[in-house]
């Protein structure tokens, strides 16, 4: 303060100080209704300001309206506003939306829908209106712009505003982190600090504990002992509500190749926003998003056609679409040449300069000027954290790529643990409750979602769907080239229905973990991922089958009055096998051992399925487990069905020799006697036991597979 007035002066901060949307260099007077930027954070100085009273008018005004900070709307105190073709907000009761602080003007700004969805417009304010923390007249709202309109922040969901009590993540507080793994222990007593806004790198040669410390901080792997607070709230405490909140993105690449940008980042948007958010609204924040990543002229193009710099920022893209307010990127440099590691470096300087906390691990030395903090640990220790200048004087090195070097010549025994200058022992327990930092976006069942982004991955390749269309009309028409024998054909028909079954589902879940994990973390339902597997694969493979068994319809080589029974059981084998694939794919930590398990589940089928042997050759132990297999089922099925209502007579039992012994065995053990000739056949039990069967291995195959799937998300 001089000569009564208020001044600011910005004392060489790294991003500035913005008064009313300018930066400013020298001292500025301050006025009534000055809007202050400092990072992430918006102030407002003036009228409203502690010690400051309202006038008498602004008084009246707010007992008017209710009481001081409310929305109200329709004469109701809201959190959450609908938008309609237009609202107009301000302080005035004529206004749609009345915002009760002396801060907003009488009308202060207006949204009202457009072509490409909502717009927001500044009515003339006096203190201006802010989106994501910048001035401006006009702006087209994209889903997760903040808008703030005096002291009031709302974020836009695509059909509504809802209020939010701040638009920082807020200070993060990790204490005494501690892990091991294997007897060792691979996290020391580690403690770390992030403000908002900051871009922080995490060093330290391989080996040293980056990953785990990560994996630490954004509650994927939690730490054995120690704690995080995030704006005091106990981050481990409440990791439910806090967890999905950040963003993520691991080394893996988490979207399909399969997939085009545009339809990768769509799918993304669909499942992390809530039910009944617009087409036009999630189509514009995907626009948006792949403009800021410099993807928009590659957004046609398949993922996996894209350069390793390309895949990495529609990686980094799947997580802003929910505008995070801190994100955890593991090694997003690795396997990058130079320019594109610059690039994306760059990228995630520009994202933490919007606001969002950035932390990063990293081994690339070039670009840390780029960083706020470095954090540099060895050996599960923290040896430093602090500014990267200040890195070089604590090291003793002239540049920071001689770091590495110095770190080979420290024994980490000998070197006491870091601990940043912020810890200190708080004199009040943490919050026991999170404060509303940001809208929590769920999307529990999207099993619509997920079969339609199946859809576009199969139809993408179109070498693959010929290879799976194709693979069942060659193996018919073979079989029914080399044989004219019935059953063997049937045999050869639900062998392949199973091989096709686990073939086809042994590598589905395997191979995108990583993906399936990230989506865990913004609240994909378990059990919609996996239905979405187990339905897709199972049609896919039942369509396989039904076109092996038109083969041998066509060719006359199997009656047709069998093809009722037979096409219902390998139909319902078709998924009890996509059920044992999945389970398989979920149990492997590869693909390559996923398919490797394949064979050793086959070939029991083969033997056990009471065609190779016939039951009345095995022994009773083996029988026992041969009559709880899905191929012996699938054998029992197809026997009744070339059976079933039939006389018996000889050249019945030379015509279908097998299914002739076999039911002439189950005839024997149910009955005390063997098929006499003349008689017809018509007890149906095998076949409905048979159809019971299947249908129990498909269940009993769902659960394995979603077990397999918790196991993987504590990996």
């Amino acid at each position: 303060m001089q000569d009564g007035a208020f001044l600011i002066e910005d004392l060489g901060s790294q991003r500035g100080t913005i008064v009313n949307g300018n930066p400013i260099t020298g001292q500025v007077q301050l006025t009534p209704g000055d809007q202050i930027t400092l990072g992430p954070v918006v102030v407002g100085f003036g009228k409203g300001s502690a010690g400051q009273a309202p006038s008498a008018g602004e008084a009246q005004m707010g007992e008017a309206l209710g009481a001081p900070g409310t929305v109200v709307y329709e004469k109701q105190t809201v959190d959450r506003l609908p938008l309609t073709k237009r609202l107009v907000f301000g302080r005035s009761q004529e206004v749609d939306v009345q915002l009760n602080d002396p801060m907003v003007s009488r009308r202060h700004a207006v949204v009202e829908e457009s072509a490409d969805g909502f717009r927001v417009l500044d009515l003339y304010s006096r203190a201006g209106s802010f989106v994501n923390g910048r001035r401006f007249d006009e702006h087209q709202l994209i889903i997760g712009d903040q808008l703030q309109l005096g002291p009031f922040c709302f974020v836009f969901t695509g059909n509504e505003l809802h209020r939010i009590l701040r638009v920082s993540v807020g200070k993060v507080v990790a204490d005494g982190l501690t892990r091991t793994a294997g007897g060792n222990v691979i996290l020391q007593d580690v403690s770390f600090v992030a403000e908002p806004g900051q871009f922080i790198g995490i060093l330290g040669p391989s080996g040293a504990g980056k990953s785990t410390l990560l994996g630490a901080l954004s509650g994927l792997k939690p730490a054995d002992s120690g704690r995080i607070l995030i704006n005091d709230t106990d981050f481990y405490g409440h990791l439910n509500q806090l967890r999905s909140m950040f963003g993520y993105v691991p080394q893996d690449d988490i979207v399909h190749g399969e997939l085009t940008t545009v339809e990768a980042l769509t799918f993304a948007a669909r499942l992390r926003l809530p039910a009944g958010t617009p087409r036009p609204a999630i189509a514009a924040l995907v626009q948006q998003t792949m403009g800021s990543l410099g993807l928009a002229e590659r957004k046609d193009l398949r993922i996996s056609l894209l350069s390793g710099g390309q895949r990495k920022r529609v990686s980094v893209g799947v997580e802003l679409l929910r505008r995070p307010p801190l994100i955890f990127l593991d090694e997003p440099t690795s396997g990058l040449d130079p320019f594109s590691e610059f690039k994306l470096m760059e990228l995630l300087r520009r994202l933490a300069d919007t606001g969002c906390t950035v932390i990063c691990t990293t081994h690339v030395m070039e670009n840390v000027f780029l960083m706020d903090q470095i954090a540099v640990l060895l050996a599960g220790k923290l040896l430093f954290q602090g500014p990267p200048d200040a890195a070089r004087a604590r090291f003793g090195v002239s540049r920071l790529s001689a770091l590495y070097d110095m770190l080979q010549t420290i024994d980490p025994k000998t070197v006491p643990s870091f601990t940043p200058p912020e810890i200190t022992s708080p004199s009040e327990p943490p919050g026991t409750e999170p404060g509303p930092t940001v809208i929590r976006q769920r999307r529990p069942f999207a099993l619509p979602i997920l079969l339609e982004r199946q859809l576009a991955i199969f139809k993408a390749d179109v070498k693959n769907l010929l290879i799976a269309l194709g693979q069942p009309l060659v193996i018919g028409l073979l079989v029914c080239w080399v044989t004219d024998h019935v059953p063997l054909i049937q045999f050869f028909a639900y062998i392949a229905t199973f091989w096709f079954g686990c073939s086809n589902s042994a590598q589905e879940i395997v191979k995108e973990t990583a993906i399936f994990r990230r989506e865990r973390l913004v609240g994909l339902s378990r059990t919609s991922y996996l239905a979405s597997k187990f339905i897709w694969m199972g049609a896919i493979t039942g369509l396989q089958s039904l076109i092996l068994y038109t083969c041998t319809l066509i060719t006359q080589r199997v009656p047709l009055s069998a093809a009722p029974a037979e096409v219902a059981g390998l139909l319902l084998l078709a998924f009890a096998s996509t059920g044992i694939g999945l389970a398989i794919s979920c149990f492997s930590r590869s693909a390559l051992q996923a398919v490797m398990l394949v064979p050793l589940i086959l070939i029991p089928q083969i033997l056990l399925s009471g065609y190779t042997v016939e039951a009345s050759q095995m022994d009773p132990p083996v029988l026992v487990v041969a009559q709880i297999m899905p191929s012996f089922a699938a054998e029992r099925i197809s026997d009744e069905s070339l059976l079933l209502n039939r006389r018996i007579a000889g050249d019945v039992s030379e015509k279908y020799d097998r299914p002739y012994d076999n039911l002439n065995q189950y005839n024997r053990a149910a009955t005390g006697q063997r098929f006499k000739t003349g008689q017809t056949f018509t007890d149906a039990r095998p076949l409905w036991v048979g159809y019971l069967s299947l249908f129990l291995w498909s269940v009993a195959g769902f659960v394995l597979s979603y077990v397999g799937l918790m196991r993987k998300e504590k990996e």
